[in-house]
């Protein structure tokens, strides 16, 4: 708390928040209809790990529990069409995919699918197909929208940014 109080203090550095992914800005709306959370907008970001990163980014975030009542966590985040990441959990598998051919390497290698002992979580690498398969239905169910997204297009913050120049008089 002095710390905060003298200027800017990390979210990373205070106990029990250096995660492997932190948001701190998401504004989730609920569907009764499909019984869960999901995201409308950009997903603010706070940290990855120890790195800062509070930053805003395109987005599809939904938390819902699958038929035997367990927890499911899908999140795709775009920085650019050239930076994306996707992660799903669910039934202790993570699934993860990038547009990040180093990620993905290093996701390939370390998975345990196969090894893996009851009760512990599997690392699985995933494909653009999957990723595609979750925002196009993100879209569809949530925002009602069947045009197939691009992974490749620019980020919508970018266009949203545009239009709110034009729309900006000078005053």
């Amino acid at each position: 708390e002095q710390a905060s109080q003298k200027g800017y203090v990390s979210l990373a550095t205070m106990a029990g928040t250096a995660k492997s992914l932190t948001f701190a800005n998401v504004n989730f709306k609920w569907s009764q209809s499909l019984k869960a959370f999901y995201s409308e907008g950009e997903l603010g970001l706070s940290n990855i790990g120890r790195n800062d990163i509070n930053g805003a980014f395109e987005g599809f975030m939904e938390v819902k529990k699958n038929e035997d009542g367990l927890p499911v966590f899908n999140v795709f985040i775009k920085a650019s069409p050239e930076s994306w990441y996707s992660f799903s959990y669910e039934d202790n598998r993570l699934l993860a995919h990038s547009s990040n051919a180093a990620f993905n390497s290093i996701i390939s290698k370390k998975t345990n699918s196969g090894k893996a002992k009851v009760g512990e979580l599997i690392f699985v690498p995933g494909s653009d197909d999957e990723t595609l398969a979750f925002i196009n239905r993100f879209r569809k169910d949530y925002y009602g929208i069947e045009v197939p997204y691009s992974l490749s297009a620019g980020t919508t913050g970018a266009k949203k940014k545009e239009e709110e120049k034009k729309e900006d008089d000078g005053f």
